[in-house]
């Protein structure tokens, strides 16, 4: 079997905010899992890693598209001290309460559709005063450490999914920018 076999996704949804908090954008995109990232999560899943799992969220300026075989995001941001910790869509520490049991099906592409049972939300958040202002978003991905890859290395963690979007947003002093990832299974 083949690791595209096993079903997963991701959904996104990618906010812009003015500086009084009146939501300007809002796009819903479903991104690519990683190879990568799947052999991480059975690691964890089986405590086979000493990772703690899925921990903060990186942003990138490029729009390439993403491959499966991605082990990092093709031009990381790194104005920031790290990557932005995952809360959950209240701003709260995730926790084991933030998982959701219900039945979802999703259309995955034109030919087929997968059902989940659980899902787990959570969010990062890119305020007016960001580093990483007078850059375009256009990627992001899900990593197991918050460290910043200024050049990779082994400590730049593993990432678990590759989004691009379409319609990359301009980041600066005038908005925020909120991506919600939502993670079934």
């Amino acid at each position: 079997m083949s690791i595209e076999g096993i079903p997963a996704v991701a959904v996104w949804k990618i906010q812009e905010h003015d500086k009084a908090g009146n939501l300007i954008s809002e796009r819903e995109m479903k991104n690519l899992i990683t190879n990568s990232g799947r052999t991480q999560f059975f690691r964890n899943m089986f405590a086979l890693s000493a990772s703690g799992g899925f921990v903060a969220l990186g942003v990138g300026a490029s729009t390439t598209t993403a491959q499966v075989t991605d082990t990092r995001l093709t031009h990381e941001l790194i104005g920031n001290a790290a990557r932005k910790p995952l809360t959950n869509t209240s701003g709260a520490a995730l926790s084991a309460s933030d998982i959701v049991t219900a039945t979802t099906t999703i259309v995955l592409n034109v030919t087929s559709t997968a059902t989940f049972y659980q899902n787990i939300s959570c969010q990062a958040v890119w305020n007016s005063g960001d580093l990483n202002n007078g850059n375009q978003f256009g990627e992001y991905g899900l990593f197991n450490t918050a460290v910043l890859p200024g050049t990779p290395t082994a400590s730049s963690g593993t990432m678990y999914n590759h989004l691009i979007d379409p319609n990359p947003t301009f980041k600066s002093a005038a908005n925020q920018i909120t991506a919600i990832v939502t993670v079934y299974y």
